[in-house]
């Protein structure tokens, strides 16, 4: 019977083209199932797949019903290798519910294949949980994922993330990524946006990123340069180049000013961080601003035109791929633990490779990434963002006095002294903290008390390391402050005496 319907098939066609080809699979596939050879029939359609995808964006309904066939023939036949090949396959076509069986069902067959080698499933569950808490450094759920859809609100003093509020989202439905993920929790967080002018004490990071043409799209000088070098390099805009990840010794200051560089590049964003689940594993966070999403290929999980991917904390990440061999325990680890991480992995690889894709990462400064993401962002250029300068402090100082009128009788450049060292975020926090005493101690005085200077060189000392000489002067201040504070008390007694 075959060999009749390859005589007709070698003859000459108009008609003998892709779709044709790829239905005469499916129907030879079709045949050999009838006649109880399963194996021929799960390669056949498996054939008359890659033969509809050959050369076009989307394979037509016909063949992906056939490539399902193959997915429920190699499960039933216990085919493991050859149903994960499929499955990656299938994936961009299922529903997450599909897909989250259908992950459950890789599993299944994994344990059925490490069962043949006398292990008990209690045996391999003990090893998935030591393996992913120890090497993978991810959930051991092969798709515990996190979707949050963000929305702005007005600048304020304190740094971003500091006063976030989260609540539930009764609509998981809405944005594109959430139909990518397994786990679907959804809520909305109320995020600042931020630029350069709203950012203070950056001044030398703002700087080097003016250098690579970021912060400078209103400066006519940089765009009559721009129009220049396209025209003569025959380029049509300026090119994206490399990956920017920002270090500073306190990373609250990294990502602030990553969020500022994410304001003025002013391109719909993909934000990537990890979160602590209530079992204490980390769970992978993908967010994207309600108002501002990115157009995303849902069949190839990339980028739709312009955008930015922002990846916060890198260095708190662990390598989401294990150094295993390729045996049945390695293939075993894989199935069970890297699904969400390989999505991940591969929005951020098509990413980077994008020309008209950001690519953002940040780190704290004690924290070493991974080689793994290295490798993955290369190239990268690294901006260290120091702690701040003496004016860049001074600015901070202006900044806080003009937020909190209550600060404006301390001695400035005593505050720009004293904070040698700190971090702005850490400058913020000691401000804060001063303003809150100074109000609550107005509360119980039943009048306005401004902030004191000795209050607010206690709050610096207490981000300053003890050996350091800060930590001394400031020390030496609030004694001096209180002696004469006890001068002021003889006074007003010696006074009231008289």
């Amino acid at each position: 019977m075959f060999e009749n319907d390859a005589d007709t098939n070698s003859s000459p066609s108009q008609n003998n083209d892709t779709n044709n080809s790829s239905a005469e699979y499916l129907r030879r596939a079709a045949q050999a199932c009838s006649a109880g050879d399963a194996v021929l029939g799960m390669h056949l359609y498996l054939a008359a797949f890659e033969k509809a995808s050959h050369g076009a964006y989307l394979s037509d309904s016909a063949a992906v019903d056939g490539l399902r066939q193959a997915w429920r023939l190699a499960c039933k036949l216990k085919e493991r290798s050859l149903a994960e090949y499929i499955f990656e396959k299938l994936e961009p076509y299922m529903t997450p519910e599909e897909v989250a069986q259908s992950a459950e069902q890789l599993q299944r067959l994994a344990l059925d294949k490490l069962e043949e080698f006398g292990l008990t499933r209690e045996d391999l569950e003990d090893m998935t949980d030591m393996i992913s808490q120890d090497f993978l450094g991810l959930s051991a759920a092969p798709f515990m994922m996190k979707v949050e859809h963000r929305q702005s609100k007005t600048p304020s003093s304190v740094p971003s993330g500091h006063d976030d509020v989260k609540e539930l989202q009764k609509k998981p439905d809405e944005g594109k990524a959430v139909e990518k993920t397994g786990d679907q929790v959804a809520t909305t967080e109320y995020i600042e946006r931020l630029t350069y002018r709203d950012i203070v004490g950056f001044r030398d990071a703002v700087a080097t990123m003016n250098g690579f043409g970021v912060g400078m799209q209103d400066d006519p000088q940089f765009k009559e340069l721009v129009e220049t070098l396209n025209v003569r390099h025959g380029l049509k805009k300026m090119p994206i180049i490399d990956t920017y990840l920002f270090r500073a010794p306190v990373r609250e200051d990294a990502n602030q000013f990553m969020s500022a560089t994410l304001g003025e590049i002013g391109l719909p964003a993909i934000r990537m961080h990890m979160e602590e689940n209530l079992q204490g594993m980390p769970v992978l966070c993908v967010m994207a601003q309600a108002d501002n999403q990115p157009k995303l290929n849902a069949a190839r999980n990339s980028f739709e035109g312009g955008g930015v991917l922002v990846l916060e904390d890198i260095d708190l990440w662990g390598s989401p791929i294990a150094d295993a061999a390729a045996d049945d325990m390695g293939m075993f680890a894989y199935a069970q633990l890297s699904r969400g991480a390989r999505e991940a992995i591969n929005l951020i690889r098509s990413a980077v490779e994008n020309p008209d894709v950001y690519v953002l990462a940040s780190a704290g400064g004690d924290g070493e990434v991974d080689g793994f993401f290295y490798d993955l962002l290369d190239p990268v250029t690294v901006v260290d963002i120091d702690d701040p300068s003496p004016s860049e402090r001074a600015d901070l100082w202006i900044h806080i006095a003009s937020e909190h009128p209550s600060m404006r009788s301390i001695d400035r450049s005593a505050l720009v002294r004293y904070s040698a060292g700190m971090s702005r975020f850490d400058i913020y926090m000691a401000a804060r903290e001063a303003v809150e005493d100074a109000y609550k101690a107005s509360l119980v005085a039943r009048r306005y008390q401004p902030v004191k200077a000795d209050n607010m060189y206690e709050k610096l000392a207490a981000y300053q390391p003890l050996d350091s000489e800060e930590y001394r002067q400031l020390e030496d201040a609030v004694i001096e402050d209180f002696r004469a504070e006890i001068d002021r008390m003889d006074d007003l007694l010696n006074g009231v005496g008289d």
